[in-house]
């Protein structure tokens, strides 16, 4: 319960003034189903308490507006020239109020009111319920329990009962359908603004002026059904109904609620007064005047609340849309809104990248991914607010003047991100731009520039922060390059690939007995997509198993076609980290090899050691599966992870890949000769062949003789070439 305060005691009085005085604003009419003087049309005190029982902020209100009311009804008794049978007709009164009490608590319940603070708003499915309930159901309780009271309790003839009865229904009828539901309406969203733009455009002032003179027309030429000056406005409802829904759309709710109750209230007030001078007005008659009023201010009703609910549903797609759908960060629509609608834009803006976000996911899944968006984007704060671009991108913008761009990148280097009882430490790389202001076109071109230093940062292994030019970033650079990426996607799903093989060969030997397979993209026109081209945006896009599967149903087909001509006895495929943690790639692979006998055992998988990061368990079926069926598994880029020689003991490795960046210097370095030389020997332990990549010319192929490496690949021992022109140049069969 609230605490009552001085403003709940002055909200009880008005309250109580209200119900008291209400009963003396009779709208006089003369019931034309019965005989006697004029009755009261509608009861406008029972509207009032009717919204009060649905609102309820406080009880107290309601049973303080009841027993006024009550009160009221004594003193009117009390206060009646003939006094005979008062105290009789007060008595005969208790029991009816007593039970009208939980009659109206019980209506406003199956309506669904009242409800909790926050929560008491008109909502669409409340127009029926409420027009069954409180139109229908509410009256009716009055008039049968005004009828059993009267009936048990007087000795009312039976015809002047009925009377009576259809007069208590129609007046509580009138009462609630004039007050209680612009009531609501106005205290559940006197805050609502107009459903419509307020400002008119010129054809609407047409289109009213138009309106509004036909009205006037109709109103003066055509013979009204009363002689009351505005009579006609009671025959021409409807169109006076259609010129209110136009004002509620134009009007916020505190000002449309009055207006649809004081027109609701004109229109009663016209039916009572052509009651009183002669128009027909039975019972039937009224009911079918109550029925159509009652259906036109539901259906004003109705139109502001789902232009209300959708211009909320419309403010949440919008503030949706500016959030991440996995990690609930912000993204670059907030980014884009913010800066519009923000204050003084920040002098500079950051890019940042994660790195190796993809292993985390394969090793752990996409929860991994999403908590880590989110961890990071809370631990920037309160120096920065960050916007997702993407897997592991993130856009920066400094909330303070005097941050530092290379004591927060120190910051994030230090950050640890705890998932599944391990801590994973990131590798984060930052470009920074300046903003020249908040357009959108300078915002574009310092999210380019920084990514752009982002992306250079990262192939330098920069850490500190690496700073950019807006100026420097060629739109029109930008455009093409995001046309090719799109370009690649559309290619790789028509398998529009061209299948490149190197060659590997035995340091001992002359001729390449191994070829690694590569991948390329022939456009319609003719043009040749290299990895570097497509590969980011397969990555962002996560086609990378979709490129896998592409390439090894075309080299699986081609082999199938040319068994009798393969250009080297084992050919080599690279596989990508989600492929490898992929069940149904794992299930489809080993079919595929299963349905083209013989090319298993001339198949090598390549696979990286960051590809497995965490993903051993997911790993370990599909690697076991292929070396059953005879194919090798060569270990990439190995000397470059923390646990490649572990590597070598938890997995069936047969060839270790020594990174191009140990062997590029083997010759100058000793270091790296030191590095490669205890790499061959590490690989040997573990009964596993060594493959050095990168041998570009005789002086680092003369180190590698020394160091007894196996097998030699790189471009002084041949570049890639088309895979269908090698069986003509190989000449012979495997």
């Amino acid at each position: 319960m609230q605490q009552w305060t001085r403003r709940n005691t002055r909200d009880a009085i008005l309250i109580a003034a209200l119900c008291f005085g209400l009963p003396l604003l009779a709208i006089p009419y003369w019931p034309g189903f019965g005989t006697g003087a004029t009755a009261s049309l509608a009861h406008l005190q029972w509207g009032v308490l009717l919204a009060l029982a649905m609102l309820s902020p406080h009880k107290l209100y309601f049973r303080i507006g009841y027993l006024s009311l009550f009160l009221a009804w004594c003193v009117r008794l009390l206060l009646r020239e003939d006094d005979s049978g008062t105290w009789e007709l007060l008595l005969r009164s208790l029991p009816l109020y007593a039970a009208m009490y939980g009659w109206t608590v019980l209506c406003a319940h199956w309506m669904g009111w009242p409800r909790p603070p926050g929560k008491n708003r008109i909502r669409q499915r409340d127009i029926v319920p409420y027009g069954a309930i409180a139109l229908v159901l509410y009256p009716l309780g009055w008039a049968l329990g005004h009828e059993l009271v009267n009936g048990l309790f007087s000795e009312v003839a039976p015809p002047n009962l009925l009377d009576q009865t259809l007069q208590v229904g129609f007046a509580r009828f009138f009462g609630v359908l004039c007050l209680t539901l612009p009531i609501v309406l106005f205290f559940t969203g006197r805050n609502e603004p107009a459903p419509m733009p307020s400002r008119m455009f010129w054809w609407e002032w047409v289109l009213l002026g138009g309106y509004s003179m036909l009205l006037t027309a109709l109103l003066w030429a055509l013979p009204g059904s009363s002689q009351h000056p505005l009579g006609g406005l009671l025959d021409q409802r409807f169109m006076l109904a259609a010129l209110m829904v136009w004002a509620v759309l134009r009007l916020p709710w505190r000002w449309s609620a009055p207006l649809i109750a004081a027109v609701t209230l004109l229109l009663v007030y016209l039916v009572g007064a052509g009651t009183r001078v002669g128009l027909r007005s039975d019972a039937l008659h009224l009911l079918q005047i109550g029925f159509e009023m009652s259906v036109l201010q539901q259906l004003m009703v109705l139109t502001q609340v789902i232009a209300r609910d959708n211009r909320r549903a419309i403010a949440r797609l919008a503030e949706e849309s500016r959030r991440d759908g996995l990690s609930g960060v912000p993204n670059i629509n907030a980014l884009r809104h913010d800066l519009t609608h923000g204050g003084q834009p920040p002098a500079e803006i950051g890019c940042l990248g994660i790195e190796h976000l993809d292993n985390l996911m394969a090793g752990y899944g996409l929860p991994a991914q999403e908590a880590l968006t989110a961890s990071i984007h809370d631990f920037l704060q309160p120096d920065v607010q960050a916007y997702t671009l993407g897997m592991g991108r993130f856009a920066l913008v400094p909330t303070r003047a005097d941050m530092s761009w290379k004591a927060l990148l120190a910051r994030i280097e230090q950050f640890e991100f705890n998932y599944a009882e391990a801590q994973v430490r990131i590798e984060p790389h930052l470009g920074v731009c300046p903003l020249r202001d908040a357009s959108a076109q300078s915002l574009e071109l310092a999210l380019d520039a920084s990514y752009g230093a982002m992306q250079a940062a990262r192939q330098r292994g920069e850490t500190a922060p690496l700073f950019a030019t807006p100026g420097l970033s060629d739109p029109a650079a930008l455009r093409a390059m995001l046309e090719t990426h799109s370009l690649a996607l559309s290619l790789l799903r028509r398998r529009k690939i061209e299948l490149h093989v190197q060659p590997i060969r035995r340091l001992s030997a002359t001729t390449a007995q191994m070829g690694e397979i590569l991948c390329r993209l022939r456009s319609d026109d003719g043009r040749l997509l290299m990895p570097r081209d497509y590969m980011d945006e397969l990555d962002a896009s996560r086609g990378e198993v979709e490129l896998d599967r592409a390439v090894i149903e075309t080299l699986l087909t081609w082999m199938r076609d040319n068994s009798h001509q393969l250009p080297y006895p084992r050919l080599t495929v690279n596989l990508t980290g989600r492929s490898l943690v992929s069940e149904n790639f794992r299930n489809w692979l080993l079919y595929q090899l299963d349905v083209f006998p013989g090319c298993a055992e001339r198949l090598c998988f390549e696979i990286t050691e960051r590809a497995i990061t965490g993903g051993l368990v997911q790993v370990r079926p599909l690697l076991d599966g292929l070396s059953q069926r005879g194919c090798l598994i060569a270990l990439d880029d190995f000397g470059t992870g923390m646990q490649s020689f572990e590597r070598l003991q938890q997995l069936p490795i047969d060839l270790v890949k020594i990174d191009g960046t140990f062997v590029r210097n083997v010759a100058s370095n000793p270091r790296d000769r030191d590095l490669v030389r205890a790499m061959v020997t590490i690989a040997r332990a573990y009964q596993a062949e060594t493959i050095a990549e990168y041998v570009e010319d005789a002086a680092i192929l003369a180190v590698l003789e020394e160091l007894q490496v196996d097998w030699i690949q790189g471009y002084h021992i041949g570049r890639p070439q088309p895979l269908d022109s090698l069986p003509s140049l190989a000449g012979s069969s495997p």
